[in-house]
């Protein structure tokens, strides 16, 4: 069977738009569907009420969306086409229809763009080009899309609104493609129109699987598509901390199944680790220079453990990430092309090139690593914010990620370089807590990765401060981060010059406090992950407290002042995974004014979660300072994941956190003394 170049997945090949879009779009025939408007239905006009949720102010009609591959010698191009048909029938559904968006990855561009609002009335009003713009959104848990968003005109109520759209993609052929099947609205029928690949490129025919939902069985259409609908789709509701979209959104798997005895998901899997084992053992070959240079890297240590720790330093001090600021993108334009046409890379071209994608850099790892005598071989991996793994998922597909495993003590410990932002031996907090699939060629076997505990994640705030008589704050305060509290952090520091650092620090300070004066601002170890990334400032908060005749009301915690509820909502869909366990250290001193006593000395005192974690508080006054400390830990036992049945008590745990955390103490006036009395 021919060899197919694989589409990347999250750490794979991903092609920068941005440097070939134009010759991208000039390059690809148009492909001629749905070029043009359908006939609009006398149905669709006198439809009052929505079909899907009778609450929905408007509601797709249909959701139509072509998927095609454009192979060439120098390129490969998806191109997919997408038409919506809305039906306005509320004026909250007149607001909404108003304005639309587009999302789309950072791996993609979105062209063609057409709408048009035929009212009640018959009157047709086209979108005008002057009305789309392109904008980034931030979604639920920090997410970043580019958005095509624009104004549709003269919407009102019993209007048909409807748009078009192409989107490009560039990358290799994939046994695998996703259609999503659920949107911000309600949609009547969603179906997608899919060009096979042809039987000479993958040796098998194609495929459905359908996630959360039913969609129909492919049925091979007159102009060489084929196509799987799913009907009556509810609008997607997001949810602070919930399972990954793939869990609960509808959604269909396109494939093309490769050899394997999936009745037996066992058997298969073991095929898979086997294979696997003998696929990459070609790119694990070395040579003097990289046999040199591993023993070079664990110079002087004094273990397995060091040995691992001492290798990826070097790897992270030596190879640079081919999405890496560090490289030219006239450099990274050649390796992705090399990955795009193949064939793979080894241990040795990664070497000697000094740049790599993830999966070359763990590669590299794991030939140095045997240099030196240790037991290292590829690893599959899951994804918790995709699928959740089962073994009778019994494809490839749903183990996908590629970290390297080493024998330390008889045990098996996964290794991933590329995440630079964490220490080594930290995985993302997507790869805790899922299956891994270690290789071999005579045993591969499985192993579940344990979920970091909470000291590893820890966010630690510390502040000197004294209040005023007319209620200012004033102070030094230092906050530092470790684990997966501090990646993210890192992420919009690094690259950045101490300036725009500090700058950034600054910034969310304001927004908490907008009137404060912030000053001797200082960050480290922003590109340092085995040490706890550090910010210090100087602060001066006036009006912090509020005086009301001879009392001083202030909040003693000044970390948690102005945090929102973790949990909004009264009811829940879905479970609630938090990413990744953590704690949150606090300690604050408070220089009260002269003349001044605490009215009622009451401490919230502490609660206690059970196996999950817990949480203290403790305030004294000691020589005119009230001290302040706080302890937030959960993720205990690997315990993150809280079904939804259990959210109302969750929900009153963390809502009872955040009424201590807003504690409100009273200062009062002391009388004058005797002898100061006249």
């Amino acid at each position: 069977m021919p060899k197919l170049r694989f589409r990347v997945n999250k750490r794979s090949i991903v092609i920068l738009i941005a440097l070939i879009a134009g010759r991208l779009m000039a390059a690809v025939p148009i492909a001629n569907v749905d070029n043009f408007w359908l006939p609009i239905t006398d149905a669709d006009m006198k439809m009052k009420v929505p079909l899907v949720d009778p609450k929905a102010g408007v509601e797709a009609i249909f959701w139509r969306v072509h998927v095609m591959d454009n192979d060439t010698p120098s390129e490969t191009v998806r191109i997919t086409v997408h038409y919506v048909r809305l039906k306005v029938f509320s004026e909250e559904g007149k607001d909404k229809a108003s304005t639309l968006e587009i999302p789309f990855g950072y791996t993609s561009t979105v062209s063609d763009i057409f709408g048009r609002t035929v009212r009640p009335d018959g009157t047709v009003l086209e979108l005008s080009k002057d009305a789309i713009h392109e904008t980034v959104k931030t979604r639920i848990g920090g997410v970043k899309l580019k958005m095509k968003s624009f104004a549709m005109p003269g919407v009102e109520v019993g209007a048909i609104v409807e748009y078009r759209w192409r989107e490009y993609e560039q990358g290799g052929v994939s046994r695998y493609l996703r259609l999503q099947f659920e949107n911000d609205f309600p949609v009547q029928r969603a179906q997608y129109f899919v060009k096979p690949l042809p039987m000479e490129t993958t040796g098998e025919t194609m495929s459905v699987w359908p996630f959360n939902c039913k969609a129909s069985p492919l049925k091979e259409e007159n102009d060489g598509f084929d196509s799987t609908t799913v009907e009556n789709i509810p609008t997607y509701r997001e949810e602070p901390m919930m399972p990954g979209a793939p869990n609960v959104r509808p959604w269909v798997l396109v494939y093309y199944p490769e050899k394997g005895d999936r009745r037996d998901p066992d058997k298969y899997w073991d095929t898979v680790g086997k294979r696997t084992y003998h696929d990459l053992k070609a790119s694990l070959r070395t040579n003097g220079e990289i046999k040199a240079a591993a023993a070079k890297a664990v110079s002087g240590a004094k273990d397995d453990n060091e040995k691992v720790a001492q290798l990826i330093r070097w790897l992270r001090a030596n190879m640079r990430d081919v999405y890496g600021r560090e490289v030219t993108d006239e450099a990274r334009a050649q390796i992705i092309k090399r990955y795009i046409k193949g064939p793979p890379r080894t241990s040795v071209d990664v070497f000697k090139s000094g740049i790599g994608n993830g999966d070359e850099l763990n590669t590299l790892f794991a030939a140095m690593a045997t240099e030196v005598g240790l037991d290292a071989r590829p690893a599959l991996v899951a994804d918790r914010d995709d699928v959740v793994f089962d073994k009778r998922l019994a494809e490839q597909y749903f183990l996908r990620n590629i970290d390297m495993a080493v024998s330390i003590g008889g045990k098996w410990k996964l290794y991933d370089v590329s995440m630079r932002r964490l220490a080594p031996g930290m995985l993302s907090w997507r790869e805790e807590g899922v299956s891994a699939l270690i290789t071999d060629p005579k045993n591969p076997e499985f192993i579940s990765v344990p979920i970091s505990p909470p000291d590893d994640s820890v966010t630690s705030r510390k502040g000197r401060m004294s209040l005023s008589e007319d209620g200012t704050l004033e102070g030094d305060l230092d906050q530092s981060w470790t684990g997966h509290a501090a990646e993210s952090l890192r992420g919009t520091l690094e690259g950045e010059a101490a300036e725009r650092q500090q700058e950034d620090a600054k910034e969310r300070i304001l927004k908490v406090y907008p009137q404060a004066e912030v000053t001797a601002i200082r960050v480290e170890n922003a590109e340092a992950p085995e040490q706890p990334l550090k910010v210090s400032y100087h602060i001066r908060i006036p009006n912090y407290a509020g005086k009301t005749g001879k009392r001083i009301l202030f909040q003693p915690l000044f970390f948690q002042r102005g945090d929102e509820p973790m949990f909004s909502s009264s009811d829940r869909r879905y479970d609630v995974v938090f990413p990744y366990a953590w704690q949150e250290k606090d300690a604050v001193g408070i220089k009260l004014p002269a003349g001044f006593n605490l009215e009622r000395p009451e401490n919230p005192g502490s609660i206690n979660f059970g196996a999950p974690g817990n949480y203290s508080l403790g305030m004294a006054v000691h020589d005119g300072r009230l001290l302040c400390e706080r302890d937030l830990t959960f993720g205990k036992n690997g315990i993150i994941l809280v079904p939804h049945g259990m959210y109302p008590q969750l929900k009153r745990i963390f809502d009872e956190v955040h009424r201590r955390d807003g504690v409100t103490l009273s200062l009062i006036q002391a009388p004058p003394t005797a002898a100061g009395a006249k």
